[in-house]
C-alpha cells in the first residue's frame, strides 16, 4: 500500500521549454478509439465499454466513453515513438465513479510498478512522491487534469481544473514510459491490483512537448474548443483544404467568390481576406503549431462553412 506522501511545491511554473515539431494526438471518443486527425495510434482496451452522448458541465453535448472498473485504456507508442524524447503533456477530461482511497489514472510501466498518477480521496498524487494538499477531484463529476514533463529540466507540472496541483523534478525518469512504450489510463498496476474505479472519459490529449502553465490553464478555460468537439459544423462538401495538417501553406478550393476569417480556437481573429472561385493558396508558415478555425463565407448567399485547420 501507499507510503507517507510528501508535500507539493506549489510554485507556479511560468514557462516550460517546448519540444520541436510540437504535435498533439487528440482522442475525443466521437469516433471510438481513433485519433481525431488519424495521426496517432488507435487506443485499445481489454474490455468492451459503452459510448453514450452526455451533456457535460461546460454545457457541451458530446459522446463519452464509459469504462468499467479495471478496464483500462491503452496508448501504444511502439510504432510511432511519439514520446521517445521524454517530454510530454497529457490532458484528460474524465470522471471517476469512486474517489475513496487510491485510484490510478495513468500508469507508465506496463502495469508492473506502483508508481504513477493517482487520485487519492480527491487529492492529486504523483505516487510515491507528492500529493496535492487539498482535495481537487470531485466524485462522479467531470474533471480536467493535466500533467507535463520537460525532458531537459526533468521538471513536471500538474494542474487540476485550471489550478496548479504541484511540481516535481523527475531526475530518475520514473514518469517516462518503459521499453514497452505504453501509457495505460484508469487501470491499476498488477502489484496492488485494486486501486481503480469505473468512470467515463470525454477527452485524452497526448502532446510530445511540455506545455507552459499558462497554456494549460487556457486549455481548461476553453474546454469547449479544447475538447475538439463539433462546436461548429464542418461541411467539407463545398470547401476543401489540403494538406491538413499543414506546415507552410494550404490550398483552399471554393465553389465561388468567398471571404474568409482565420482565427485561433478562442475566436481571436488572425487574418481576413477573400478567395476567388477555384483553388487559392493560404500561407500558414508564420502560425505557431496548433489548431485554427477557417471560416469561409459565400459572397453570393452569405452561407458559411468552418474548417478546423491544423498547423504542424
Amino acid at each position: 500500500m501507499k507510503k507517507i506522501l510528501l508535500s507539493f511545491s506549489l510554485a507556479l511554473i511560468s514557462s516550460l521549454p517546448a519540444f520541436s515539431q510540437n504535435v498533439t494526438y487528440s482522442y475525443n471518443f466521437n469516433n471510438g478509439f481513433n485519433e481525431l486527425y488519424s495521426r496517432g495510434p488507435v487506443l485499445s482496451s481489454a474490455c468492451t465499454g459503452t459510448t453514450a452522448t452526455e451533456t457535460l458541465p461546460i454545457t457541451v453535448t458530446k459522446k463519452v466513453y464509459h469504462f468499467d472498473k479495471g478496464c483500462g485504456i491503452v496508448f501504444n507508442d511502439a510504432t510511432k515513438n511519439f514520446l521517445f524524447a521524454g517530454s510530454y503533456t497529457i490532458e484528460l477530461y474524465f470522471k471517476l465513479d469512486t474517489i475513496s482511497g487510491y485510484k490510478k489514472i495513468i500508469d507508465f510501466d506496463s502495469l508492473s510498478q506502483d508508481a504513477g498518477y493517482y487520485n487519492q480521496s480527491g487529492k492529486v498524487v504523483l505516487y510515491p512522491n507528492p500529493a496535492s494538499p487539498d482535495s481537487m477531484i470531485p466524485q462522479g463529476q467531470y474533471t480536467y487534469l493535466a500533467i507535463t514533463r520537460n525532458a531537459t529540466s526533468k521538471l513536471m507540472y500538474m494542474n487540476c481544473n485550471g489550478v496548479t496541483a504541484g511540481t516535481y523534478i523527475d531526475n530518475t525518469d520514473k514518469y517516462v514510459y518503459d521499453a514497452n512504450k505504453l501509457l495505460v489510463f484508469f487501470q491499476d498496476d498488477k502489484s496492488t491490483n485494486g486501486e481503480q474505479s469505473s468512470g467515463a472519459v470525454a477527452m485524452i490529449h497526448i502532446s510530445n512537448y511540455a506545455m507552459d502553465s499558462t497554456t494549460v490553464k487556457s486549455n481548461y478555460t476553453n474546454l469547449h474548443t479544447t475538447l475538439h468537439i463539433a462546436a461548429v459544423d464542418e461541411i467539407r462538401s463545398n470547401v476543401t483544404v489540403s494538406p491538413n495538417p499543414a506546415t507552410d501553406k494550404v490550398d483552399v478550393t471554393v465553389p465561388g467568390a468567398c471571404s474568409y476569417l482565420l482565427s485561433d480556437v478562442t475566436g481571436k481573429a488572425l487574418r481576413t481576406g477573400s478567395f476567388i472561385e477555384g483553388t487559392n493558396v493560404l500561407p500558414v508558415y508564420k502560425l505557431s503549431p496548433g489548431m485554427y478555425l477557417l471560416r469561409v463565407t459565400s459572397k453570393a448567399d452569405g452561407s458559411s462553412e468552418v474548417i478546423k485547420l491544423i498547423k504542424q
